[in-house]
């Protein structure tokens, strides 16, 4: 199987930008943590920006969110989701987007064969196919948070016209045998 990892499509320089959100505790954006958020009001004012942000349908900085379109599209594929609901508010545009923060399952799956960085940053990400049971996961055991989705979940989001999101292919390595990241 091909796994990609989902990225913040950076050539759109026009996207909504949320505020606050680091005030949401790390910890919290867990399975087991994440029904603390229910009494918070998840409510964010987005960065101000000439002619007003772009509400794209995945934000993933500084954590990933996602439109009601794509969160739609994941539960039908991802049985075993969290999510939370978040309000997006432009003041000075007057514009407000509903957003649900995800919280997915979470794969170990990370080979031998990944390179990190001194400070242990992930330089290069191979994966384990053998450790993975969904079409959409995060990666387990980073520093950073990496969200993967299987080829035919990529595909499915791509025919779909979700926008804001880059897909990187990964290498992987299936029961000894290592699989190139074309």
């Amino acid at each position: 199987m091909r796994y990609f990892q989902i990225t913040e499509d950076e050539r759109i320089l026009n996207a909504a930008k949320p505020m606050g959100i680091t005030d949401i505790p790390k910890e919290m954006l867990t399975r087991e943590r994440v029904h603390e958020l229910d009494d918070w009001l998840l409510q964010f004012q987005v960065r101000e920006q000439p002619g007003g942000g772009r509400f794209v349908d995945f934000i993933e900085r500084p954590i990933p969110l996602y439109s009601e379109p794509f969160k739609r599209h994941l539960e039908k594929c991802s049985k075993q989701l969290h999510v939370q609901p978040v309000v997006l508010t432009d003041l000075k545009h007057l514009k407000q987007e509903s957003y649900w923060l995800v919280v997915p399952p979470v794969v170990h799956c990370v080979s031998e064969q990944s390179e990190f960085r001194k400070d242990g940053t992930l330089q290069q990400l191979v994966i384990q196919e053998e450790q993975i049971r969904h079409p959409f996961f995060k990666v387990g055991g980073l520093l950073e948070d990496v969200l993967v989705v299987d080829l035919a979940m990529a595909e499915s989001i791509l025919r779909r016209g979700l926008t804001g999101m880059r897909f990187k292919r990964l290498s992987s390595v299936a029961k000894g045998k290592e699989m190139t990241s074309g």
